[in-house]
């Protein structure tokens, strides 16, 4: 998903963030995964000073049956093991939320 704000809105999703929603969809059974990246407004960031602003700081909602029954704490736990590598490599900030498919609207 796409920021509408950002400058060059009419571009499409980066491959990060394309591997990244099939990633989450595969491991996680996901129904739907929205990824907003909002790594552009982070561009002149000292803490991101040499660094591409690309899939590095990410909304993402993920909806998945997986999540039934699991508290919040695991589903989040779930999601951040699925993104690991991302974690280590590029991904600096996150904002998630976890719905599980009972509870979807």
């Amino acid at each position: 998903m796409f920021d509408p704000a950002h400058p060059n809105a009419e571009t499409t999703e980066s491959v990060l963030v394309a591997r990244l929603r099939e990633k989450l969809q595969k491991a996680l059974e996901a129904e739907r995964v929205d990824i907003i990246d909002e790594s552009w407004k982070h561009a002149g960031h000292v803490a991101m000073a040499g660094v591409t602003p690309e899939a590095t700081h990410l909304h993402i909602t993920v909806v998945s049956p997986r999540f039934n029954g699991v508290p919040l704490i695991d589903q989040h736990r779930m999601v951040n093991d699925v993104l690991k590598e991302a974690r280590e490599t590029h991904l600096h900030a996150l904002q998630l939320k976890t719905v599980p498919s009972s509870q979807a609207v």
